[in-house]
C-alpha cells in the first residue's frame, strides 16, 4: 500500500484533478489509523491512499503543498511520520516555502514496519 496523507478537502481536489497520485480516495479512519503526511491541524478533511510507486515520485506534493501554505493559517502544520514511525511536526520558525515543504517531506516514510521507504529521496541521505 502507498503513503496515506491527510489533506484539507480543498486540496485533497486538487490532488485528485491534476495528479495520477490517488489509489485509493475518502479513506475511512478505522483503515489508515495515523496518516503518513498531515497537512493542517488536526485529522480533518479527507485521508487519501496514495499509489505506491508512481512514475514521476510524489514531488508534485511538494508544489500543491506549497500552495496551500501560501494562504494557510499560521503557524502552518504538516506532520510527517519518520522512518521509526516518529511524528516530526514542520518547524514553527520557517517559513513554509518550497524547499523547507520539500526538506520536511524528505523525513516522510510510509510503509509497514521493517519495509518503511522515503516518501522523497533525499540525494544528501546516505543509503
Amino acid at each position: 500500500m502507498g503513503p496515506s496523507i491527510g489533506v484539507p478537502v480543498k486540496v485533497a481536489q486538487v490532488i485528485k484533478d491534476t495528479t495520477d497520485l490517488v489509489e485509493v480516495d475518502e479513506v475511512l479512519p478505522d483503515i489508515v489509523e495515523e496518516p503518513d503526511v498531515q497537512l493542517g491541524g488536526t485529522p480533518f478533511g479527507d485521508r487519501l491512499v496514495l499509489t505506491e510507486t508512481p512514475s514521476a515520485g510524489f514531488r508534485r506534493l511538494v508544489s500543491i503543498i506549497t500552495d496551500y501554505a501560501k494562504d494557510s493559517p499560521r503557524p502552518f502544520e504538516l506532520i510527517v511520520m519518520d522512518k521509526n514511525g516518529n511524528p516530526n511536526a514542520f518547524p514553527p520558525h520557517l517559513e513554509p516555502n518550497g524547499q523547507a515543504i520539500l526538506d520536511h517531506l524528505t523525513l516522510a516514510f510510509y510503509g509497514e514496519p521493517g519495509d518503511r521507504r522515503p516518501l522523497i529521496p533525499d540525494e544528501n541521505r546516505p543509503s
